[in-house]
């Protein structure tokens, strides 16, 4: 006996994957060298260590869960991707496997499992993530200039009848109406690219998933030649609990997917969203779509399809059906898989060579939440009036200008400041001067977050409005996180900007 075990112990030592040994309480009992390698301790300091010492609350409220499932029912378990801290401070990504471990009398007495560093893997998927995204955007770049150019031909000729117009204020103002709609098309244009492309934090909120389907056809209607005929049928305007920015993408990449299959010969693409509520289990790709009820999103082709075989390798993120130098176009079905994932949904996938694809992801479908105060009708335009003093920050004199030019018609008293670094030097000399800041992001010497960090210093309650037109820096969920009030995309309708300042103002004097 004792010989097997010195044989096993043998083995164990001499693997490259991490093996672990824990109590209940998950404390280290036994471990190999591959283990101390993974975590970065000597032996002697990870014997005894509990698992909370080298992960975050959120990791270790994972690896929690997953003990405690196989403790509670008594099977193996496979976790992917828990996140651990190494001695020096360094983020590792592991995927992990947990089995109970029991005494000579079959009782509970702790568990152990294999350990893998996976953060490579993990890099190197990110970094395939984003650049197939740039490559897309690269498939729409020409729909993308071509749709700009359209709206900018509008902007300059009503722009210039207007000029001709102006003894005719009727007709002024009839085209001057024209160029604002011009340049909302315009400003949707570079939110849906922005929304695209960019890696966000996840916010998950109730999302009519109809009206991402449109904004993504929108943008993709004028990258795909004519000889793909684009269907859609979308039958709900339920909400699902979800992400935008994810779906958006998983939008966009399914059916640049479905354009490069049909790229050479033409096609359809058709896109559907539809209710369904299911009473038995279904099954698909190793998993069991449990019954409720769902919204559920389709894009299908007639393409040139897939067998089994090339079915299954499209699931693995490294793999693409396409030639070197044609591009990715979409995500790989890895990854796409991975983000229905994160929204508790479910992903199948039928294919035939030479009759095309069908995808169909199963969204749980969310209850209806009501609409938050800044719903104010806005043909009460008399109640978003005011008299407060308004500090507006940013480095654009156009914005600058327009802002305060509008705010006063208003009644607001609005001070201008064309740099961080000046509005912070009148907000310490005079705090109680302004009632509400509305600042820019980017600006040199001193950027919007951190201005609003130093306001926020000073005073606690001041209320920030931080407006961007891009960054990589700050998003909505950080910006709100270290005490901002609203975070706004710019270009902001200056209607959008009353109701946000009104209820923010109305708030604080509660």
């Amino acid at each position: 006996m004792e010989s097997e075990e010195k044989k096993f112990r043998t083995v164990i030592e001499n693997i490259e994957d991490g093996y672990y040994e824990v109590d209940l309480a998950g404390n280290f009992v036994f471990f190999n060298q591959s283990m101390c390698d993974i975590l970065g301790y000597t032996k002697d300091e990870l014997a005894g260590l509990n698992n909370r010492a080298y992960m975050d609350r959120k990791n270790a409220r994972k690896v929690f869960q997953t003990f405690h499932r196989v403790y509670e029912t008594r099977k193996g378990h496979k976790a992917f991707d828990w996140e651990i801290i190494r001695k020096n401070g360094e983020i590792r990504h592991v995927d992990t496997s947990v089995a109970l471990l029991t005494n000579a009398h079959g009782e509970p007495i702790g568990f152990h499992g294999i350990a893998r560093d996976v953060s490579e893997q993990k890099n190197y998927e990110i970094r395939l993530q984003q650049s197939q995204k740039m490559e897309a955007i690269g498939t729409l770049a020409a729909g993308i200039a071509h749709d700009f150019n359209n709206i900018l031909s509008a902007v300059f000729g009503y722009s210039q009848l207007a000029q001709n117009n102006l003894d005719n204020p009727q007709r002024a103002k009839e085209q001057i109406d024209q160029v604002i709609k011009s340049a909302q098309r315009a400003a949707e244009l570079v939110q849906q690219v922005l929304t695209f492309s960019r890696q966000a934090d996840y916010i998950k909120k109730p999302l009519r998933i109809h009206l991402i389907i449109k904004e993504s056809l929108k943008l993709l209607r004028s990258s795909i030649p004519a000889t793909i005929d684009i269907q859609t049928r979308l039958d709900t305007k339920q909400s699902v609990l979800a992400d935008p920015t994810k779906i958006h993408q998983v939008v966009m990449h399914l059916c640049l997917n479905a354009y490069h299959a049909m790229k050479k010969d033409g096609g359809t693409l058709t896109v559907s969203l539809a209710e369904q509520t299911s009473d038995r289990k279904i099954p698909t790709r190793g998993k069991v779509i449990p019954p409720g009820d769902y919204l559920v999103l389709g894009v299908s082709d007639t393409g040139h399809g897939m067998d089994d075989k090339i079915l299954a390798k499209a699931f693995d993120p490294y793999y693409s059906t396409r030639e070197m130098g044609q591009g990715n176009g979409g995500l790989g079905l890895a990854i796409v898989q991975a983000i229905v994932d994160e929204h508790d949904g479910f992903l199948t996938v039928h294919s035939e060579p030479g009759r095309g694809t069908r995808t169909m992801i199963y969204f749980p479908v969310a209850r209806e939440v009501p609409h938050g105060a800044e719903n104010l009708k806005k043909n009460e335009a008399s109640a978003l009036n005011g008299t407060e003093t308004i500090m507006v920050v940013d480095d654009e004199k156009a914005i600058r200008e327009i802002c305060k030019e509008f705010l006063e018609n208003h009644g607001y008293q609005v001070c201008l400041f064309e740099n961080g670094m000046a509005a912070l030097e009148a907000f310490t000399a005079d705090s109680h001067g302004f009632d509400l800041v509305i600042t820019d992001m980017t600006m040199p010497e001193l950027t919007g977050d951190k201005l609003a960090r130093e306001i926020l210093d000073i005073r606690p309650d001041m209320p920030v409005i931080l407006w961007c037109g891009f960054s990589e820096d700050i998003s909505e969920a950080s910006a709100i996180k270290m005490g901002i009030k609203k975070y706004m995309q710019k270009p902001i309708g200056n209607h959008d900007l009353l109701i946000a300042m009104r209820h923010i103002l109305d708030e604080k004097q509660k």
